[in-house]
């Protein structure tokens, strides 16, 4: 029997996201989980019967995916700011959930929405998660180089977004929900509220 999810709950806005898409696609389409990490959302994208490409930078995350032994999680270790190695409109779905935002050049994070693009197929679903550049947490840290970024006290870069500066951004996509989603949160050390943008999109080539 394969691992249930157990401690490695999937995060609620990806459950979102597929409740909103189940009537949409089949359950065998491929969805591509950006920045997998260990798999918390692979894992539950597997169990709803989805083929899912789980995909990150970090070979040793990677290989804790394969130990789990699913058929239909792909796993695959590149640089998101590189040519992907998938064909071209390939995926019927893309989830991004607070990966591209630890991208540290605005000229990487160009490079991985072209290529989101490019590998999502015509009419597929893309779920875009972010940091709000007015979260509590954020607010706190000293800001970076570029607009509504911040450095964390560990050092790492992240960029937040306003609404206008995420509408912009991802203007090449057909924005189908965009939501500013706000929730009590612990981290570093630090109880805060947390306010995220929860953001669905679709490839329309004609539009």
């Amino acid at each position: 029997m394969l691992p249930s999810i157990g401690a490695m709950k999937p995060s609620e806005g990806v459950i979102k996201f597929i409740d909103f898409i189940k009537q949409r696609v089949g359950f065998n389409s491929a969805v591509i989980d950006i920045g997998a990490g260990k798999g918390r959302n692979s894992i539950y994208l597997a169990e709803e019967r989805f083929e899912v490409f789980a995909v990150d930078f970090i070979q040793t995350a990677i290989n804790s995916i394969d130990r789990l032994g699913y058929k239909n999680i792909h796993t695959h270790v590149f640089d998101l700011t590189e040519k992907w190695p998938f064909d071209n409109d390939f995926f019927d779905l893309a989830v991004d959930c607070f990966s591209s935002i630890d991208i540290d050049t605005s000229q990487g994070r160009i490079n991985y929405r072209n290529e989101l693009f490019r590998t999502l197929k015509n009419g597929g679903y893309a779920l875009i998660m972010v940091v709000s550049n007015d979260d509590e947490l954020e607010s706190t840290f000293n800001h970076g180089a570029e607009k509504n970024s911040t450095i964390w006290p560990t050092g790492k870069f992240q960029k937040n977004y306003d609404e206008n500066e995420l509408k912009d951004f991802y203007k090449g996509f057909k924005i189908l929900k965009l939501e500013l989603q706000e929730k009590p949160a612990f981290k570093l050390g630090q109880n805060y509220t947390a306010r995220n943008f929860w953001l669905v999109l679709q490839k329309n080539e004609k539009s």
